[in-house]
């Protein structure tokens, strides 16, 4: 992934994209006009943004440019987890995961289809 980060405006248009690409930015800002009250000059900036940062770049084709994700899901989320995880709980995904249980963000279905997936994986780990 690339070392520039993502704003958070700019990762509504990566979900976008996420889900549902190629886009072209007549179709990214229907979208966030539906879900945000931004204009289209700001939604244009940050598709412009992402497009410099090389996150996101224009299908080579005739017509309107259509924008595809170079970064996918999976990727962002496993670049964001060990800063997030340093910073936030001293590295430790023990005390992540104690946080969630701890404030009732996880729920016992949750941690059922968490101990199934560490139990598939092994435990995971570094």
């Amino acid at each position: 992934m690339p070392e520039k980060s993502i704003a958070n405006a700019e990762l509504e248009v990566m979900r976008l994209l996420w889900r549902s690409s190629p886009m072209t930015l007549a179709q990214i800002r229907g979208a966030l006009l539906q879900t945000t009250k931004w204009n289209h000059s700001t939604i244009k900036t940050l598709v412009f943004r992402l497009r410099d940062k090389g996150v996101i770049k224009p299908l080579d084709k005739y017509g309107p440019a259509q924008y595809v994700p170079l970064v996918s899901e999976r990727e962002y989320i496993q670049a964001q987890v060990p800063p997030f995880l340093e910073r936030v709980f001293e590295g430790s995904a023990k005390k992540l995961a104690a946080a969630l249980v701890d404030s009732g963000e996880l729920s016992e279905s949750d941690v059922d289809e968490l101990k199934a997936y560490f139990k598939v994986k092994g435990g995971g780990g570094r």
